[in-house]
């Protein structure tokens, strides 16, 4: 079993990727995304990548790949949620296989996210915990270079209600497979083996084709999340603003104090940040529709159309330039105003991150066998 450090690391650290500008501005942006909270980033299993990383006041990297998603628990446990979190306002349930988006094939980016915004229904249903339910993942070149692998995690946050009950996170590597049916033809041309090693890390990282056994992480430190080193308590997320000019201004003020004195374009941190509100945290319908209005607002994205996202779902998606050598894809189903995944491309790094389902319940976690306490 992986001691607690490993375990730390496997779940702050996710999928790492070698950054693909100069070390110091990498090193940066790798801190300032390491503030990001989301609770899918609970959970990629990086530990056979490299040692835990070195300590740093935000909880960050240094000189390291950048991860999947750009986010991060907050605090040293980097999985830990407050329990009074669910105090938030929820958002319904999103399908498992979500409709195709109503919207016209041509429509701008803008149109796509005021589509998206028109749709947002009101929050329904109650219970015990809320369940958000998703797969996050990247793409790997085989040794040899010959074709893409993609490898997936599916993570399960159980956020309870009630103060006092412990926060569960439950993990299961679903694989690797060939990205495409090209990278498939490839695969079975080198003898379609079932497990790889890659090079480049310190132990090398080791996948295989099938699913690995279910763990679950318990947290009873009662810290919260956070958004770019903002805690995100269920006071700040009732205060959010509803309006998109209000709630530009919160954000604008979240990123400027992410970042401090470093240069960045704001357009680009508020379209980054307003995408990871509405994926990553439980905020009232109205906030996630003035979310949507203020990427509306903001220039520099475009439209994809219809697109499929990472899990064979249909949507809408909307792309931006990130930093230097990163460009963010975001699909949303605009019949629903649900948001459907995130991918990434920093370099030639591609990752992902999609929800399938995100609601209150009064099921209780089904938890496996081995498990794990992050507080020890």
């Amino acid at each position: 079993m992986a001691d607690l450090n490993q375990d730390l690391t496997l779940i702050r650290d996710l999928y790492a990727a070698p950054p693909p500008t100069p070390e110091v501005l990498a090193d940066g942006r790798a801190r300032l995304a390491d503030a990001y909270a989301s609770p899918m980033d609970a959970g990629v299993r990086r530990e056979e990548r490299r040692p835990a990383p070195r300590a740093l006041p935000d909880g960050g990297r240094s000189r390291r790949r950048r991860p999947l998603v750009g986010a991060s628990l907050a605090g040293a446990a980097a999985v830990t949620v407050a329990a009074t979190f669910l105090a938030a306002p929820s958002s319904p349930s999103a399908p498992s296989a979500p409709s195709a988006s109503a919207a016209p094939a041509r429509l701008s980016a803008g149109e796509i996210l005021l589509a998206a915004a028109d749709s947002v229904t009101p929050a329904t249903g109650d219970g015990a915990y809320w369940r958000r339910d998703g797969v996050v993942g990247r793409y790997e070149r085989a040794p040899g270079g010959h074709y893409t692998l993609r490898t997936s995690r599916s993570v399960e946050l159980w956020l309870p209600k009630a103060a006092g009950r412990p926060t569960w996170v439950i993990r299961q590597d679903l694989g690797a497979e060939p990205a495409t049916p090209e990278d498939e033809t490839a695969w079975r041309a080198a003898g379609s083996p079932r497990t790889w090693t890659l090079s480049g890390g310190t132990p090398p990282v080791k996948l295989q084709a099938g699913p690995g056994e279910r763990d679950a992480v318990r947290d009873d430190s009662g810290k919260t999340l956070t958004l770019l080193g903002t805690p995100m308590t269920p006071a700040t997320l009732n205060a959010l603003p509803t309006t998109p000019e209000g709630l530009r201004d919160t954000l604008e003020r979240v990123v400027s104090k992410g970042y401090g004195k470093e240069r960045v374009d704001m357009n680009a941190q508020l379209f980054e940040t307003g995408v990871r509100l509405v994926m990553n945290f439980p905020t009232s319908p109205e906030v996630r529709a003035a979310t949507y209005r203020m990427l509306a607002a903001l220039p520099g994205a475009s439209a994809e159309s219809e697109a499929t996202d990472p899990l064979g779902r249909k949507g809408q998606a909307v792309s931006r330039p990130g930093g230097p050598g990163e460009r963010y894809r975001f699909v949303v189903d605009t019949a629903t105003g649900l948001p459907l995944a995130l991918e990434s491309t920093v370099g030639q790094d591609r990752s992902y991150e999609a929800i399938r389902t995100a609601a209150w319940t009064d099921e209780e976690p089904r938890l496996p066998a081995l498990r794990r306490d992050m507080n020890r």
